[in-house]
């Protein structure tokens, strides 16, 4: 798994440069665009997001061919996972995942998020459906497995963007294949010291 590190310079909106409270837990994207490259949406991190004073970037992106881009610090936020539209099931803002797992960082969406304690990563995609190339999912599953050590998680602590708000289709394919998430996690799993259930 090959690292690139080049952050995002210090903006409002893609990287405000606040440290992380603590990690709860590693939560994955996709980019939305097929065939998009990781450097087109670092560019739109730093470029685009402060342009149209939009809140998003990540901590990583994954490219088409497994190469991995570095875009915050993982010691800072990056807005990936916050909300202020209710979770479908639930009626509130966030899942009861999500509720459960971050507390006081969901409890009132206005002045906190999940951003606060997550790692977010972007995973490039080839298709509207979602597919991933399988580099990308050789390096996310490589990447997961690594944060959850250095981080002290276990394999609960994997989450999608879906897992958390509930309203949003992220990434597309594991949304509307959820078992096929619950593969990645145990392929996380099998290559990791890290405990938990896949």
């Amino acid at each position: 798994m090959e690292i690139m590190e080049q952050y995002l310079s210090i903006n409002k909106y893609s990287r405000p440069g606040k440290k992380l409270s603590e990690c709860r837990a590693i939560i994955l994207h996709w980019v939305g665009k097929p065939m998009q490259k990781a450097i087109d949406v670092w560019k739109w991190f730093e470029h685009e997001c402060p342009d149209a004073q939009h809140y998003s970037s990540a901590h990583y992106i994954i490219d088409l061919d497994g190469k991995v881009m570095h875009a915050v610090p993982d010691d800072e936020v990056a807005y990936h996972c916050g909300s202020t539209k209710p979770d479908l099931k639930s009626g509130l803002i966030y899942t009861d995942w999500a509720r459960e797992k971050f507390g006081r960082y969901v409890q009132d969406p206005e002045r906190n998020s999940p951003n606060n304690c997550t790692i977010g990563i972007e995973l490039c995609v080839i298709d509207w459906q979602g597919n991933f190339r399988n580099e990308t999912i050789d390096a996310a599953i490589k990447l997961t497995s690594l944060l959850l050590e250095q981080k002290h998680l276990c394999c609960d602590d994997i989450g999608t963007h879906a897992k958390v708000t509930g309203w949003k289709d992220c990434p597309k394919l594991w949304y509307d294949h959820p078992e096929l998430f619950d593969k990645f996690k145990q392929k996380v799993m099998a290559i990791s010291k890290v405990q938990g259930k896949a």
